[in-house]
């Protein structure tokens, strides 16, 4: 039997570039087995406009004294970058850290996903955290849901 723990979505903007949003969930008694889902869109940016702005900003800010007219074509497109990290109510859990727009996150005793380690999922309160490493486009939808996968 399957039960979502938590669920939740939101838009973030470029100006939430490098930080963080920390979901707090409870697991009310230990399960055998948590997937957590999360997806974000759009994942590029499709103006090629202010791609070619924000490529030619960065690359006078990281020491490219005169860029050539089309240096900044090496680096589109440009992606939105989320992703999620996990604490149980003890420990930290693992990241994922992946370039995927859909990703979906599986945790047992004898296993789990690449980026997280296997381990009892105990009861208590579990916190998810999404890093927002980069939001290039005017704004990234998000959504997460952690279900449980069966008690102990």
């Amino acid at each position: 039997m399957t039960k979502v723990l938590y669920e939740a979505s939101g838009t973030v903007y470029p100006a939430s570039t490098q930080s963080h949003i920390a979901y707090r969930f409870m697991v009310h008694e230990p399960v055998q087995s948590l997937q957590i889902d999360f997806s974000y869109e759009p994942k590029l940016l499709d103006d090629d406009q202010l791609a070619e702005q924000l490529i030619t900003r960065a690359m006078k800010q990281y020491g490219y004294e005169q860029p050539h007219a089309e240096d900044w074509r090496k680096y589109a497109p440009l992606q939105n970058l989320l992703t999620l990290s996990l604490d149980d109510p003890y420990r930290h859990r693992g990241q994922a850290h992946r370039m995927d727009r859909v990703q979906q996150h599986r945790l047992t005793e004898q296993e789990a996903s690449p980026g997280f380690w296997p381990g009892s999922n105990p009861a208590g309160l579990w916190t998810v955290t999404l890093s927002l490493h980069a939001v290039v486009t005017e704004q990234c939808h998000y959504q997460l849901r952690i279900v449980e996968g069966g008690s102990l």
